[in-house]
């Protein structure tokens, strides 16, 4: 197949001409405008590499559309890979939420969401790639456990850390955490002081052990690491003194 009159989107400059693909590979690419019959022309319209989405929940609405409202899990990832491809991102890495103490549902869809990406791959039900990126709440009792279930899987292609505690990261001004989970959850005052009384316990006692122990498996299984809502020095110097 020749695509040709089309501006192709190269590494530093764009170039009007023409691309072949052979048995779904790019084969050859030209500045100039092919003559071969049966050429596709793209009128002048740009042609790019498809984008690489790291960071994504979004297959978790098409499992639950609305609350308390299953959706069947391969026409959930068919919704959900044809909206990718039609934004033109055609390598995802979706994220899934590991030790996520605010959202119970998300783990008990875990094992779902996980075996259904894998096996949509498996069985070529998907256009996009589509590849997995475990998001680590650390300052949870069962966090670790949970990646070591995941880890393994050949599909998981990125491993971030999070700490939603209040105090810490995106919840630096302890009034801004206690005003977004009060008003999720609507919970009273007495009840807000004890879910944040219980968090900063987590937090003191899980964060740190966690964070070393998933970076060291990291490193272990050579996967790349990210760190969520780093908001002081003191974070990205940690960051840099975790990564290998």
């Amino acid at each position: 197949m020749i695509i040709t009159n089309v501006n192709l989107v190269l590494e530093n400059e764009v170039v009007k001409g023409s691309l072949e693909l052979r048995d779904g590979k790019i084969v050859s690419m030209s500045d100039s405008q092919s003559q071969v019959a049966g050429a596709y022309d793209g009128e002048g319209d740009f042609l790019m590499p498809g984008f690489i989405e790291l960071h994504t929940d979004n297959l978790e609405q098409y499992f639950t559309p609305r609350p308390k409202v299953d959706w069947p899990p391969f026409s959930a990832m068919s919704a959900h890979d044809t909206q990718l491809i039609g934004s033109g991102i055609t390598t995802v890495l979706d994220a899934v939420a590991l030790g996520d103490f605010r959202d119970e549902k998300r783990q008990t869809n875990l094992d779902l969401f996980i075996n259904t990406v894998v096996d949509s791959q498996k069985r070529n039900l998907t256009r996009a790639e589509h590849l997995l990126h475990l998001r680590c709440e650390v300052p949870h009792e069962s966090t670790v456990g949970m990646f070591e279930k995941y880890v393994d899987l050949p599909e998981v292609q990125l491993v971030s850390l999070m700490d939603h505690a209040p105090g810490q990261r995106q919840f630096v001004d302890v009034e801004k955490y206690r005003t977004y989970y009060q008003g999720k959850h609507n919970l009273t005052d007495s009840e807000m002081a004890a879910f944040e009384k219980k968090q900063v316990e987590l937090s003191e006692r899980w964060s740190t052990q966690n964070r070393n122990e998933i970076c060291r498996q990291c490193r272990e299984h050579n996967i790349p690491m990210a760190s969520h809502d780093d908001a002081t020095t003191a974070h990205v110097q940690e960051s840099k003194d975790l990564a290998w």
